[in-house]
This record gives C-alpha cells, structure tokens and sequence, in this order.
C-alpha cells in the first residue's frame, strides 16, 4: 500500500514537473517568434 502510493505520488510528480517544463519552454519560444516578427 504504501509502495503504491509512493509510486502514484513519484509519477504525479514527475508529470507535473515535465509538464511545467513544456510550458515554461512553450512560453519562452513564444516570447520570442513574438519579438522576431514585432520588432
């Protein structure tokens, strides 16, 4: 039971932690093309 839960929280955490880091990387291309094209 509590390897389980471990396990369940490790993974959760791990997609959340990927997650944010696709964001962070999706916003910072974004600001980018936003500058190269608005100069």
């Amino acid at each position: 039971w509590l390897i389980e839960k471990t396990d369940i929280q490790r993974a959760s955490k791990v997609r959340s932690t990927k997650g944010l880091i696709v964001h962070a990387f999706g916003r910072l291309s974004a600001a980018f093309l936003n500058y190269a094209f608005n100069p």
